[in-house]
């Protein structure tokens, strides 16, 4: 997604319209995260006289992540709005690093849209209605709230518990 500026704004316009589909590699993102599907960009280019352009942002898309509980793949639907402000490099002084998008010749928002996907991925993921498919292995069992609960009352020597406890 990277235009020449003097191609953008044909017939005194001062918006250009643009939409793309991305398919994106994950090697960089976190573990948690099996694929990316569906990657549809959408946005209008505002130029604000020779030096400003402000780019609005629609990405659509489904990450596919590992469940949280059960390592199950989910389907996670998202829908990033974003507008950002692209400044023409000539105008910053120094080889400083600054907090802003920068544009030549070229406006490149490609490392922008792949910053969004990555910034808005989530991390842990489950679904309420999971089931979980193995309640105990080799030395562990999985065990409720209620069953500490339950423990807890069972324990004869619960009402000495408090005798121990100093003042």
């Amino acid at each position: 997604m990277k235009w020449l500026r003097s191609s953008l704004f044909k017939d005194n316009s001062d918006k250009f319209i643009f939409e793309e589909e991305l398919d994106i590699n994950i090697e960089n993102f976190t573990p948690a995260i099996s694929s990316i599907d569906n990657i549809k960009i959408s946005g209008v280019l505002t130029r604000n006289g020779q030096d400003k352009i402000f780019v609005d942002l629609l990405i659509t898309g489904t990450y596919n992540v590992y469940s949280s509980r059960t390592m199950n793949i989910i389907s996670v639907p998202f829908d990033i709005e974003e507008r950002e402000e692209f400044i023409d490099k000539s105008f910053l002084y120094g080889d400083e690093d600054y907090d802003v998008n920068v544009m030549d010749r070229f406006i490149d928002i490609s490392h922008l849209v792949t910053e969004l996907i990555i910034l808005n991925a989530p991390l842990n993921y489950y679904l309420e209605n999971e089931e979980i498919e193995y309640s105990s292995g080799k030395d562990w069992k999985l065990i409720s709230d209620d069953y500490i609960e339950e423990k807890k009352k069972e324990n004869p020597f619960s009402a000495l518990s408090d005798m121990f406890k100093e003042s």
